[in-house]
């Protein structure tokens, strides 16, 4: 049975989008969010693991809501909890473009970069290491509240252009979310219908990324 375990961040947990700041936070029920979504396209033959953390980012610790947002420092752990797997889906770097980080596209991608490498260093010497898909999270709009992202939707552009150089030069595969999804009403997070087109679409990916695997 195909196991894909898709890392990400509060567009993986499913968070909807947020009507005001003070909202308290909510959550799309499992069977509307795009990583399950995605397991009803690809068939029941096929175990899809969700381990999305709100505000988790690529390899930054936040200041404010602490260094376990840190994406690199429990990769690992994952890695061998949910072992062995055939595709690892990443969906990070929105949270680096955060007002209290105000990291650039070109060094988030760097970000996933370095969560690439662990990966990779990680299973060197495992026979069928899993494929690595890396999906460029839906683009931070103007409505992102300014108090908490200042000017993310600047330092956000060129995002995908640096992933696909990342997957190009590791091995990885790539999937540009924005090709299909955008970000909903507070310019960050996606909507159930979002979630559900998104979740078809990947299917598609990793249902190619799976047959290349069968034929190798």
């Amino acid at each position: 049975m195909p196991t894909i375990v898709c890392f990400g961040d509060s567009n993986t947990w499913g968070c909807p989008p947020f009507a005001n700041i003070a909202q308290t936070p909510d959550r799309i029920a499992p069977e509307r969010r795009w990583a399950n979504v995605m397991g009803r396209e690809l068939g029941a033959g096929t175990w899809v693991v969700e381990e999305g953390l709100s505000g988790r980012t690529t390899v930054f610790d936040d200041p404010i809501e602490g260094i376990h947002k840190n994406g690199s420092r429990t990769l690992i752990p994952l890695l061998e909890s949910h072992a062995p797997m055939d595709v690892l889906i990443l969906m990070l770097g929105t949270n680096d473009f955060k007002d209290q980080l105000r990291i650039g596209a070109y060094n988030s991608a760097r970000g996933t970069l370095t969560l690439v490498q662990m990966i990779k260093g990680h299973f060197a010497m495992v026979d069928h290491p899993p494929e690595v898909l890396i999906v460029t999270p839906p683009a931070i709009t103007e409505d992102a509240e300014p108090a908490i992202w200042g000017a993310g939707y600047q330092r956000c552009r060129d995002h995908a252009h640096y992933l696909e150089q990342v997957a190009h030069r590791t091995g990885c595969f790539h999937f540009d979310a924005n090709k299909v999804v955008h970000a909903g009403i507070d310019g960050i997070h996606l909507d159930e219908a979002s979630h559900a087109i998104l979740g078809r679409a990947l299917a598609a990916e990793v249902a190619a990324i799976l047959q290349l695997r069968h034929n190798r």
